[in-house]
């Protein structure tokens, strides 16, 4: 196409350089020289009558295949286009998929939590009553090893002050005071 423009700019240049010489006349008159616009009409005229038929098909061609050109260019954006929209709607899914994903999680971290709390919670009360128990069982034995040690204590006491009163009254009739020590003693033992 620019060679067509070209050919057709040098060949208008060459006409007018051919074209523009001065005709002058004997009576100062200039005089149209209608024989020779005639043949450079006609030249001109066979000229691009011969650019028409030469170059018609060059240029029809190149116009179809801009046409085609841009046809396919446009076909590639529409599908590009399709494309990227179908993996705008998948990103979008995923991206929905991922909150209710995370949405759940939370609500999920949070029922665990939950249970974990009571769970802990009902452990140390178990444990907190265990320990009261074996306090209290410990306070209980305690008891009765204190009761059990004042008893003997108290049974001692009681055995040495019937000794010593034993041992201070040597009487017959006392022989009631001895059995009661015998027994004390076997209290004792």
């Amino acid at each position: 196409m620019k060679k067509i423009i070209f050919l057709l700019t040098l060949l208008c240049a060459t006409m007018a350089f051919a074209s523009g010489g001065e005709h002058g006349s004997a009576n100062g008159a200039e005089e149209i020289p209608f024989a020779q616009i005639g043949w450079q009409a006609a030249n001109l005229g066979i000229l691009l009558v011969a650019l028409f038929f030469f170059m018609k098909d060059s240029v029809i061609e190149s116009f179809v295949n801009r046409q085609k050109e841009y046809q396919d260019r446009a076909e590639k954006t529409k599908s590009a286009l399709r494309g990227a929209e179908a993996a705008l709607m998948g990103i979008k899914a995923k991206l929905a998929q991922l909150e209710a994903g995370e949405t759940a999680s939370v609500a999920k971290a949070k029922l665990e939590a939950d249970e974990l709390k009571a769970a802990t919670l009902k452990e140390a009360a178990v444990g907190a009553e265990k320990i009261k128990n074996d306090a209290t069982l410990t306070i209980k034995n305690e008891l009765n090893k204190a009761k059990a040690e004042i008893n003997n204590q108290i049974l001692n006491q009681a055995v040495a002050v019937a000794k010593k009163t034993l041992g201070d009254n040597q009487t017959p009739s006392s022989a009631q005071e001895v059995a009661f020590v015998k027994q004390l003693e076997q209290v004792k033992a």
